[in-house]
């Protein structure tokens, strides 16, 4: 379903009213800027950047430390979104359907 809108331009010094079909406007999405998704990113960023560490060093402690960091960070980012502070599962179906 279009909305029709009037446009004014200007061609050649005369001024000429249009009338243009504009798709409908998308509903307003938080892009993943949620509690969840910030405490995915930070998290599993720490525990990449504590993996990486480990890796020059060749400490398997070190190395195997970053991983379980990553995997809490997953946890928690899905137990977050679980409680309503990420992102509504349905948005993602409803942009692609706008």
């Amino acid at each position: 379903m279009e909305q029709k809108t009037v446009i004014m331009r200007q061609v050649n010094g005369e001024t000429i009213e249009e009338q243009v079909g504009l798709p409908p406007m998308p509903a307003h999405r938080n892009e993943g800027k949620t509690p969840a998704g910030w405490t995915l990113l930070y998290v599993v960023g720490l525990g990449a950047l504590i993996f990486a560490v480990g890796m020059p060093m060749a400490s398997a402690p070190v190395m195997i430390a970053g991983a379980v960091v990553v995997v809490v960070g997953l946890v928690a980012s899905a137990i977050m979104r679980a409680m309503g502070l990420g992102q509504p599962r349905g948005s993602r179906e409803a942009d692609r359907a706008a």
